[in-house]
């Protein structure tokens, strides 16, 4: 606290310390701080009595308020005696006002990096605290790239003619400190590089770096610890730790107590118990005999108690008391249950644009259900599967004292729900095309699906609608309608088609199980002037039959089951599909497809997919011919995509054209590193091929690629996803860049 100045000449001596005073006037002395802020701050009264000791208090007072309103760096109270009266002055000392920061010195971090830890204001009051976290900032985010010896000194200009001031802060960054050696003493059971393995920080070689990381250190001393105690020696500990530092170099030395290694020995559960004693000793991951590890001791105890959370015991107390005898440790679990929880409310918060009742018809735990834990993550993966949020997070408080709850679901929105793609294309046949595509899954706020795709060229014109209401009269079952009018460019062809159908859909009693029922009609025709020049019929496979107009009508069934956490960038669950469809009128045939898909998580934020795509087309007799844009074309990207290959590109030819084929496999295997819901990378491997008939599959004749991709997800386009594969089975074999917008994959 700056000093108080108390200048006035009260004549103690000639008068008792209880004799009155008047404060005759309070006034203020400052450069250009408003003398009103000050005076009213302070809170002293003019006219009014004071003894000594209460103006002392009250002086004091004065200048502590003064002082906390931040915009001073001295504040003192000055006093004038005028007879029985007295009079005050105020003076303060103003900071200066903040004109601009500037740094110099640095070179090994973005300047960007230091303004978003500065985070200053032009016109703030720059006071010595501030200027004090500021350097406390830059100091940090050196640290935590390795520069530990890095000085940072700030100075202020003089003020201009408005009270402001430049900051000039001075980096002086120093070498980045290398872990030169890492020596631990006193480990007589494992070895310096057994235990070293554990540690964020590792010593210098030819591929690590190996810059100190100073507030990872306190962590790694806590690692050396879990290290032992995950191998049975509950007793150990860090003794001390010893740094030395030699020109940008650092030798750590850790001192270690190992104690014995310890055993399990008998395992038992005491208290009333719902559950049976083989249904918590199957959940026990340890056995006797086996060496201690604090780690699956740790992981029995959260399954124990993620066991009684599925059945309501969600305030079941499961305390585990280990009793040591020599180097074998006893465990018994002490269990008290009380009493089943069962949830009263169910509330939604978070939600801006979205209705309630678009999230409460996808949560599985309901008001007057007693509490389970699945249905509750349940709950959490169907509400992020709509697509709308961003996260779901779950949390809970107590109604009563008989253990009612009440839970809430915590959703953040997406900043736009819908995506949209758009695109221009040049080709000598079809001129100047351009696309825009408008997709919005959350119409209303109400989970309504609408779109909409526009293409126009010289020579293109395409239309297509769609529209779906997820719960039609409030239950369960989707209905949707569509219509298009669409040109499709292939290789050597268009086709033209114009075409509209509904679509429904509903739960079945399998779970994550639904059934679709599509059914469509289709006027679809390939102009005789779209066929290119050139181009010879050789086979059976003649594009010239399709050039009249041909009306079939489509009903399909389609049966799924979709277990994926997150639809549109999984890591765990499946996703399996049935797909049966006929074609009758002028064009017949029918249709199966296959597709399974299977997420393994790994570690960390890696998981394993294994994908399997089969799929069969024939006509019902010997006469029926399938038309060539029905038949399946392997290659590129999407359902039917060989990465490494161009789009349609894998199948059957005839006359040196790309006929399709009537069988096809695809096999997919992705390693992925998911960063977060909106971000991941991958490496693939892909292998398919497509057959003029079942006769001709055979394994040995995949085409196979494999490389390496990103996806994002970005509001208003959706996600974006680029692919880099090698072709292994190509006439040349080479790398082929796929890149799609705007839609899922």
């Amino acid at each position: 606290m700056t000093p108080l100045l108390l200048a006035f000449a009260l004549a103690a001596q000639a008068r008792p310390d209880t004799a009155k005073m008047v404060l005759l006037e309070v006034g203020v002395r400052a450069r250009t701080a408003d003398a009103e802020l000050i005076t009213r701050t302070a809170g002293l009264a003019a006219r009014q009595l004071y003894s000594p000791a209460a103006l002392r208090l009250a002086l004091a007072d004065a200048v502590r308020r003064v002082y906390g309103l931040g915009l001073f760096s001295n504040v003192a109270a000055e006093t004038t005696r005028i007879g029985d009266g007295v009079t005050v002055t105020l003076a303060v000392e103003e900071y200066p006002r903040l004109r601009s920061v500037v740094f110099e010195g640095y070179r090994r971090v973005r300047k960007k990096d230091l303004e978003a830890r500065v985070k200053w204001r032009e016109g703030e009051v720059l006071t010595d605290r501030k200027v004090f976290d500021w350097r406390q900032e830059i100091l940090k985010l050196y640290k935590e790239k390795g520069f530990l010896l890095v000085k940072v000194e700030s100075e202020k200009s003089e003020p201009d003619s408005a009270g402001r001031v430049v900051l000039t802060c001075r980096i002086e960054e120093g070498d980045p400190v290398r872990i030169r050696d890492i020596q631990i003493h006193g480990n007589e059971a494992f070895t310096d590089e057994q235990i070293e393995i554990k540690l964020t920080n590792r010593q210098k070689t030819w591929y690590r770096k190996a810059q100190l990381k100073e507030d990872e250190f306190v962590k790694d001393l806590e690692r050396v610890v879990d290290f032992y105690k995950q191998r049975g020696f509950i007793d150990a500990r860090v003794l001390d730790y010893d740094m030395k530092f030699d020109a940008g170099w650092v030798t750590i030395t850790i001192k270690v107590s190992e104690g014995i290694r310890y055993h399990i020995g008998t395992v038992a559960f005491e208290g009333d118990s719902v559950m049976t004693e083989p249904q918590l000793r199957k959940l026990v991951r340890y056995r006797p005999g086996s060496v201690y590890n604090a780690k699956l001791t740790q992981a029995t105890l959260q399954d124990l108690f993620g066991l009684y959370s599925e059945e309501g015991y969600i305030y079941a107390s499961v305390v585990p008391l280990e009793q040591m005898r020599s180097d074998t440790v006893d465990i018994t679990y002490q269990i008290t249950e009380g009493r089943p929880a069962q949830v009263r409310l169910v509330s939604i918060e978070g939600n801006e644009q979205t209705y309630d009742k678009v999230i409460r018809r996808e949560i599985s735990s309901l008001p007057g259900y007693v509490f389970k834990r699945s249905e509750v993550m349940r709950s959490q993966r169907d509400i992020f599967n709509l697509g709308f949020f961003d996260d779901v997070s779950i949390d809970y408080r107590r109604a009563d004292t008989a253990g009612t709850i009440d839970l809430i679901y915590r959703v953040k929105e997406k900043s736009f729900f819908g995506t949209v793609g758009a695109g221009v294309s040049y080709s000598a046949q079809d001129q100047f095309t351009g696309y825009v595509e408008l997709q919005q899954p959350n119409l209303l706020g109400q989970g309504l699906r609408a779109g909409l795709k526009v293409e126009k060229g010289a020579k293109k014109g395409n239309v297509e609608l769609s529209f779906t209401e997820p719960w039609l009269f409030d239950t369960p079952t989707s209905a949707g309608v569509n219509a298009s009018y669409v040109t499709r460019s292939y290789d050597y062809y268009d086709k033209q088609e114009i075409g509209g159908g509904l679509a429904f859909s509903r739960p079945v009693p399998l779970d994550y199980t639904r059934a679709y029922l599509n059914l469509r009609i289709a006027d679809g025709y390939v102009p005789p002037s779209s066929i290119r020049s050139g181009y010879t019929p050789t086979g059976i496979q003649n594009v010239y039959r399709d050039t009249v107009h041909k009306t079939a009508f489509n009903p399909g069934l389609t049966l799924t089951r979709d277990s994926r956490d997150y639809i549109y960038n999984p890591l765990t669950g499946s996703a399996t599909t049935y797909t049966f469809d006929i074609s009758v009128g002028d064009i017949r045939f029918h249709r199966h497809i296959f597709d399974i898909s299977h997420y393994f998580p790994l570690f960390w934020k890696f998981g394993l997919m294994g994908r399997t795509r089969l799929g069969y087309i024939t006509g019902f007799s010997s006469a029926d011919t399938v038309p060539l844009y029905e038949r399946f074309y392997a290659g590129g990207t999407g359902p039917d995509g060989i990465r490494g290959y161009g789009e349609r590109s894998v199948g059957p030819l005839e006359g040196g054209y790309r006929v399709g084929g009537k069988a096809e496999a695809i096999f997919t295997l992705e390693y992925k590193l998911r960063i977060n819901p909106q971000l991941s990378f991958l490496a693939f491997a892909d292998a398919g091929n497509a057959w003029n008939s079942l006769n001709q599959f055979s394994l040995s004749d995949l085409k196979r690629g494999a490389g390496l991709g990103v996806r994002i997800e970005i509001p208003m386009l959706g996600l974006i996803g680029f692919d880099f594969g090698y072709g292994f089975d190509k006439d040349r074999p080479s790398w082929e860049p796929h890149f799609q917008l705007g839609r899922t994959f």
